[in-house]
């Protein structure tokens, strides 16, 4: 079982080079791996396994296999008025009950064959703003800060390294990173309108159950069981509602005579102990990613506002170099420059990045202000 998780390994390593954050890591990273989990763990049961058992009346019901096929292929149903009860007492199980055929008492279960799918969708559009930010990036920082990263500070740094990378920053490509910045802004605003859109993408995959699955669950799991068979009566568990174990399904034929016959089924649906366990989960997980890359846009239109906070996120990556050394750089740099000023921080020996901050800020002291 552990060998089939090994090909997710790789999503787990991280690069030589960094070009995000961890908030961006955790869309294509952490939750592309948990998707990929999931999609693993439904699919393995549901076409290596029985996803559907439908009882008959005998063990020789010849039509066994096709009603399994029929109604795993077209769906089943539950009673609404056969979820609220005592169970043994008032109904045999939540939803199940007799079935007066009316259509609007019967809530529709066809979801369970497209789950497999929703997930493996999901994991690919959790991770479109990866693969678009490292088509813009282009490997532009891994050519900037090459073999800069060891602990060990190489030779040529100060021969010919530093002098190529201060040139780069304030003569070649000043103000040239613009538009590379905003992508990278632009890939943080797909990761949270996209997060957001997989929450009414679920919605409505399950018929609008799950914008308050989650919570439903939680507080059903924290009323406290008292034994007043009012309270048993109304209350009914979220999980058995929206992902019943036990179905109804309908079968129709032809007789010996050529007369229609129906045939009422139950049918076990044992893959939805995996489904509701996973569809909570992924309620809590998607409203925390949401909230965290609200946190993330709203940062990062904070920095390209205000200078004084680039600023201060230079002085965190850097010690004992003065304030008005980063605020010179901070000031005749467009946010584009500083930003990829910024990303070089995070993957540079911090001796080799102070060195480097130096440098520039002396560079530009040089210049005059017409010229920067």
């Amino acid at each position: 079982m552990i060998d089939l998780f090994m090909p997710f390994r790789s999503l787990l390593k991280l690069g030589n080079v960094c070009t995000d954050n961890n908030i961006f890591r955790m869309h294509y990273k952490l939750t592309v791996i948990i998707l990929l989990v999931f999609t693993l763990l439904v699919s393995t049961k549901q076409f290596f396994g029985e996803p559907i058992h439908c009882m008959s009346d005998s063990d020789k019901d010849h039509d066994k296999e096709a009603m399994n096929s029929y109604c795993w292929i077209y769906g089943t149903y539950t009673l609404k008025s056969s979820l609220a009860g005592i169970e043994g007492k008032h109904i045999a199980y939540r939803g199940v009950g007799p079935d007066k055929g009316i259509q609007a008492e019967q809530i529709k279960h066809t979801y369970y064959q497209w789950v497999c799918f929703v997930l493996l969708g999901q994991a690919a559009m959790f991770y479109t703003p990866r693969y678009l930010w490292k088509i813009w990036e282009g490997g532009r920082l891994k050519a900037l800060a090459s073999e800069l990263d060891s602990p060990m500070v190489p030779k040529d740094w100060s021969e010919c390294k530093r002098a190529e990378l201060v040139s780069y920053l304030t003569y070649t490509n000043l103000y040239t990173h613009n538009m590379y910045a905003l992508r990278y802004a632009f890939c943080e605003i797909l990761n949270l309108v996209n997060v957001v859109g997989q929450i009414f993408l679920l919605d409505l995959f399950l018929g609008g159950a799950f914008r308050n699955y989650g919570a439903a669950v939680a507080a059903f799991t924290h009323i406290p069981k008292v034994p007043n068979n009012f309270l048993d009566y109304e209350l009914v568990n979220p999980m058995d509602q929206y992902f019943p174990k036990l179905t109804k399904c309908w079968f129709r034929s032809y007789g010996p005579s050529g007369s229609m016959q129906h045939k009422d089924r139950l049918c076990v649906l044992p893959l939805n102990i995996v489904n509701e366990k996973i569809f909570v989960f992924l309620w809590f997980w998607l409203i925390f990613l949401a909230l965290l890359s609200a946190l993330a846009v709203l940062f990062r239109i904070l920095v390209i506002s205000m200078p004084p906070l680039r600023t201060v996120m230079i002085m965190g990556q850097l010690r004992f170099v003065k304030r008005r050394v980063i605020s010179r750089i901070v000031r005749h740099f467009s946010f584009g420059d500083w930003f990829i000023l910024y990303l070089l921080g995070k993957n540079m020996n911090p001796l080799i990045y102070k060195d480097l901050i130096i440098e520039v800020s002396k560079e530009l002291e040089k210049r005059p202000n017409n010229m920067v």
